[in-house]
């Protein structure tokens, strides 16, 4: 079974959060993201608790269900205000192994693929120790076994961009906030579920 985060959005208003939007046809307050446990970062980790006296009579309508035994409840929430999201770029840069490059660029999918990557600064003085004392010899652990040394030459610059980072998915979120708060005058706040 799959475990989901949702991500919604309300506004803040004399301390109580309002949905916001997307909403469907019905009426009903749409994701706008959706991720998976298996792709989606730990942004989650970042949410707090709706308290009580933080829930108006909208919300609490848009978070009721009916449980099994024919009770109303309301699902758990979560909440970030939206300025405090992570910021940064999803776009990864620096030098990473040519067999990750070209694996990426035939299946598209960074799963399992840039764990070895070096900075400018280090992929620099690399090419000035391999110009001056050749390509590193292999060595082997604490049990007799070969590791992988590359060298400079196994490295190129590249940049791609990390869908499964918290940066992206705060991105994603950003967009969203942005076409239903156009001129910025409501304190946007990010509901997060997830289960």
């Amino acid at each position: 079974m799959s475990y989901y985060y949702w991500y919604k959005l309300a506004y803040r208003k004399d301390g109580k959060l309002y949905p916001l939007g997307p909403f469907d046809y019905t009426g009903e307050l749409r994701s706008v993201v959706v991720r998976s446990g298996s792709f989606a970062s730990d942004l989650h980790d970042e949410f707090k608790i709706v308290q009580d006296e933080m829930i108006s009579d909208e919300l609490r309508r848009a978070f009721s269900y009916t449980d099994y035994e024919g009770k109303e409840k309301m699902q758990t929430v979560r909440y970030l205000p939206l300025n405090e999201l992570p910021s940064g770029d999803y776009i990864r840069k620096g030098y990473f192994l040519i067999e990750d490059v070209k694996l990426y660029e035939e299946r598209h999918d960074s799963w399992d693929l840039f764990y070895e990557h070096v900075s400018p600064t280090v992929y620099a003085a690399l090419l000035q120790h391999e110009a001056q004392f050749g390509k590193p010899a292999p060595i082997k652990d604490a049990e007799g076994n070969i590791v992988d040394v590359y060298s400079a030459s196994d490295y190129m610059y590249y940049a791609y961009p990390d869908y499964q980072s918290r940066e992206y998915e705060s991105f994603l979120i950003r967009a969203a906030a942005g076409m239903l708060d156009e001129f910025e005058e409501l304190e946007v706040i990010v509901l997060e579920m997830e289960g």
